[in-house]
């Protein structure tokens, strides 16, 4: 072989190497960038993978500081399992139950978000209903509960079936439905005192009788509900004579009675024995005198719910007062009752008073108004307003003190601070329409209502009664017509729905339609608002049943309705 021939075969099997080589490195990377692929296609998975196990160890150390009574801990641990899986069942509905326990706003987001889930219960849909109706969303709650009814309900349906229809004012239905929770489980206590607070409420006399032999066979056995059937028994109303001695031997068997339960013990001796009155306060006096603060108080405020203003006042001495709120309060109230203005103004005016301001000048407005010192009121007034702002649990005692004392300018006042904290908007709207109406104005009492109805938009009274007063003051008959109509299809059997849905009848002339609402069960019309037997009368009256409208006006006291509602049924004047 020659020279060339050596090196074309050397050049050619050194460029067969070198392709071998790049085939080599080829594959090499290749096989590197199927790794590379692979590790990428899969690392999100198991980063996933890896935030649900971390979520699911902060959701157990939750759930176990929660059974160890350790909540805010508890509350800290769902937080970090939620930030790490926001759309897990167990952290999502773990977190809800601790936010129902602990009476957190939120909790009813969070089990909206919990029945979204395809691993959702039963029981936690029960949960989301029984929070709906604390909040006041009967309209939510009514889609759920509506879905549990359908689907073989079990006792705790029915029974939130039964707390809803309650909430909506359809009696009748809740307690049909609480009659078939105790049918189903006559044993549940729960299922049984919602029965017996249900027939007990009842205006039907016989319905209480049967109330209290519920209340009794919960009374007579061992359990959570025990107590509580017997002081509802021990407040009963119309409980006879053999009942009280009952309640009493049972009350005065407790084991350990609180001081609430001495006390209706205390209120069924007097009941069973009113010619020894003056010997049964002194026993409660000398039972309480050993007591701590809080026992002291409920007593002190006791006695004054039994006009025993003299006892409260050798009870709390000034001395005594001033070291606690509540028998500050107590004393204030025995003075005031007592008319003793300058002990009061005395006690307001220690130097060791630890009263909070806006209360102290609540008093000190109210000492002013009964001495006709209106200009030194208006000034304490003002000062009371000043001394709540930015607190709502005082603009509440400003506002309800100023109502109680027939002040409305200042309640208004304190009402409208009030509506400024969206979670007590509601509470002070119905403050406002509550002045609005004791003062007549319609109109203010419907502007009250339509800013209610816009912050409770669920709550179906404030929408049935927006329409009835725009009904009142003629506005949109028609609109508003058709809205009373749609209460009415939803709940048939409310009188309140039916009341405006007459109305809006008899607004638009159409009488029969109107008198079409009273159909059915007999109504027991003193028991209901002046309002509502002005509407019925005004209803007979347009469809020529007079005698009988004059039977309904004849119990309506006419100086407790609205200008508009007096119209109705005496448009001449000649009632007044």
């Amino acid at each position: 072989m020659t020279d060339r021939e050596k090196q074309g075969s050397q050049y050619r099997s050194g460029r067969g190497d070198r392709q071998a080589a790049r085939r080599r490195r080829l594959i090499a990377w290749a096989g590197v960038l199927c790794l590379v692929l692979a590790a990428i296609s899969s690392a999100k998975p198991v980063y996933h993978w890896m935030k649900a196990r971390r979520a699911s160890q902060f959701t157990a150390a939750g759930e176990e500081l929660v059974r160890s009574g350790k909540l805010e801990e508890a509350a800290s641990k769902y937080r970090a399992a939620l930030q790490l899986d926001p759309l897990g069942y167990r952290p999502l509905s773990g977190a809800a139950r601790l936010a129902t326990i602990t009476h957190r706003p939120e909790a009813a987001d969070l089990w909206e978000q919990v029945a979204r889930l395809p691993d959702c219960t039963t029981t936690d849909r029960q949960d989301y209903a029984a929070v709906l109706l604390d909040n006041g969303r009967t309209a939510d709650a009514e889609r759920i509960i509506g879905e549990l009814v359908k689907a073989n309900p079990d006792t705790r349906t029915l029974f939130l079936a039964g707390r809803f229809s309650e909430q909506n004012g359809n009696r009748v239905k809740a307690i049909e439905f609480a009659r078939a929770a105790f049918s189903r489980a006559p044993g549940d206590a729960p299922a049984a005192f919602q029965l017996a607070e249900l027939l007990a409420s009842s205006p039907a006399s016989e319905q209480h009788a049967e109330a209290r032999e519920i209340l009794w066979s919960i009374a007579g056995k061992p359990g959570p509900m025990q107590k509580a059937a017997l002081e509802a028994i021990a407040r009963s109303p119309d409980l006879p004579a053999d009942e009280q001695e009952r309640a009493l031997n049972a009350l005065n068997g407790l084991a350990a009675p609180s001081a609430a339960d001495t006390l209706l013990g205390f209120d069924l001796q007097l009941r069973l024995h009113p010619a020894q009155a003056d010997e049964i306060y002194e026993q409660s006096k000398a039972r309480f005198a050993s007591s701590g603060p809080p026992d002291l108080a409920l007593l002190a405020r006791w006695l004054n719910a039994h006009r025993q203003f003299e006892r409260v006042l050798a009870l709390l001495p000034p001395e005594t007062a001033v070291t606690n709120d509540a028998f500050l309060l107590a004393r204030l109230d025995a003075l005031g009752a007592t008319l003793r203005w300058p002990d009061a103004e005395a006690l307001l005016a220690r130097p060791d008073l630890a009263l909070h301001p806006a209360v102290a000048e609540c008093f000190r407005a109210r000492i002013a108004l009964a001495q006709n010192a209106s200009l030194d009121a208006d000034s304490h007034w003002n000062k009371a307003i000043g001394a709540a702002t930015g607190d709502p649990a005082k603009l509440r005692f400003v506002a309800n003190f100023a109502e109680q004392n027939k002040v409305p300018a200042v309640a208004r006042l304190a009402y409208e601070q009030l509506a400024r904290f969206p979670e007590h908007a509601a509470f002070a709207y119905r403050g406002t329409q509550r002045l609005a109406e004791k003062g007549g104005d319609t109109k203010v009492a419907r502007a009250a209502a339509e800013r209610l109805a816009a912050v409770a938009p669920h709550d179906a009274n404030a929408q049935n009664q927006l329409v009835y007063l725009d009904l009142l003051l003629g506005n949109d008959l028609e609109g508003n017509a058709a809205k009373a109509q749609q209460f009415t299809a939803r709940d048939p059997s409310r009188l309140s729905f039916r009341i405006t849905a007459a109305f809006a009848f008899l607004r638009r002339h159409d009488f029969p339609s109107a008198l079409a609402q009273f159909r059915g069960p007999p109504i027991e019309w003193k028991r209901t608002p002046p309002a509502w037997r002005a509407v019925f009368a005004a209803t007979l009256l347009a469809a020529d049943k007079r005698k009988d409208a004059e039977e309904i006006i004849a119990t309506i006291p006419l100086d407790e309705l609205r200008k508009e509602e007096r119209e109705l049924i005496d448009p001449e004047g000649a009632l007044r």
